[in-house]
């Protein structure tokens, strides 16, 4: 009689278990949440671009206390001569606010970033700038966005990236601890 009971209280409490893993996806506007993360998708244009779309993926995951945003490719376009060291900022600056963009809809700032990785068509026939100055443009601009104390950051040199016109794509980590 025991075991039986046991064996009943033991097969409900995995029923329980089993109905709220299964009612754990939830989707909330622009937010998704399941299998202890939340997709957070600042906009409805990267919600049908990004999320929905070809490559199903999320702008940003949040993990706990922790941010993780897809890279941002920078792309020059509708161009037949390399682009200067000003045109290159500009476009660095772009992708830049991007990520604020999906760090605003997250509920934190640039200031919650940890770690920055940056990958590199250092010798992109579209640039005419050099690798040294594409990572001081990079540092530059990350010092408008960001205030000390400054974010780890790695740069990664590449031979091409998704676009085929993408010169450097913007990957980070973010610290946002829930609750704050």
């Amino acid at each position: 009689m025991k075991k039986a009971l046991l064996g009943t209280i033991i097969f409900a409490l995995g029923l329980i278990g089993y109905s709220s893993l299964a009612q754990e996806r939830s989707v909330d506007g622009l937010v998704v949440t399941g299998h202890n993360k939340t997709a957070i998708i600042a906009t409805e244009r990267l919600k049908r671009g990004w999320y929905d779309g070809a490559y199903h993926f999320s702008p940003a995951v949040r993990a706990g206390d922790y941010l993780f945003l897809s890279g941002v490719a920078v792309s020059i376009r509708n161009t037949e001569t390399p682009i200067n060291r000003q045109a290159y900022k500009d476009l660095v600056r772009s992708g830049f606010s991007r990520l604020q963009t999906v760090l605003k809809a997250a509920g934190t700032d640039m200031n919650s970033i940890v770690k920055i990785t940056s990958f590199h068509v250092f010798d992109s026939p579209l640039l005419a700038v050099d690798k040294r100055d594409q990572v001081l443009v990079m540092a530059e601009v990350k010092g408008e966005f960001m205030e000390e104390p400054h974010a780890a950051w790695t740069a990664v040199g590449t031979t091409a990236l998704l676009p085929d016109a993408g010169v450097v794509e913007i990957d980070i980590v973010a610290y946002a601890p829930l609750g704050k």
